[in-house]
């Protein structure tokens, strides 16, 4: 009998213990970088755009990619390709906001307006990357070392039937928050699509 009125003492404390528990790993396992990369895969395969936003940081990925597309333009042998670099160089923050203003509008489903001084060089951007005939297909092997990670982001390229891999940092926000912050090979990626294009064509 007392047996039996102890367990019914233990029983609730350790449902207690166990929900604290559950609660602490699943709060534990909401700042990690791989519960960071699953919302991003999860944002856009849903089209979420607010959640995607969340977890990437448009400023800093579109910055960082312009650096690199800019730099590559630059060596190129087309003169179209250079001026293009340039005025990409010099309108850095109005194009930043025009590829954010892109990115919504595509999550959104919606007409992206009518055409601006700033319409040429996104889609430069765009067929310079290809990014149109991208589509996310898989997030895979996230890797975290000195506060900084990696998400292995396979893409597949509908145009070239190709399947590429961006390697994605992630830093934590402000909040502790871990988001992707820039396409660490986009200048490897790029070569690899020249690569993959001229073998085809």
């Amino acid at each position: 009998m007392a047996l039996s009125s102890l367990w019914k003492k233990l029983i609730p404390a350790l449902v207690v213990l166990l929900a604290a528990a559950g609660g602490f790993y699943y709060f534990y396992w909401m700042h990690t970088p791989q519960y960071a990369a699953g919302e991003i895969y999860q944002a856009v395969t849903k089209k979420d755009y607010q959640l995607f936003r969340e977890r990437v940081d448009l400023e800093k990925v579109y910055s960082a990619a312009l650096d690199d597309l800019t730099d590559e333009a630059l060596q190129s042998d087309t003169r179209d390709h250079r001026l293009a670099a340039g005025l990409m160089r010099t309108l850095k923050k109005p194009l930043i906001d025009a590829l954010i203003h892109e990115t919504e509008t595509q999550f959104r489903a919606a007409h992206s307006g009518n055409p601006t001084l700033m319409t040429p060089l996104v889609d430069t951007a765009k067929a310079y990357v290809g990014s149109a005939a991208l589509s996310l297909t898989d997030i895979f092997d996230v890797e975290e070392k000195d506060g900084i990670a990696t998400a292995s982001v396979k893409l597949h390229d509908d145009e070239l039937n190709h399947d590429f891999t961006w390697k994605v940092r992630l830093e934590k926000d402000v909040n502790g928050d871990w988001t992707a912050t820039r396409v660490e090979n986009l200048k490897e990626y790029l070569q690899q699509r020249k690569d993959v294009l001229h073998s085809q064509f």
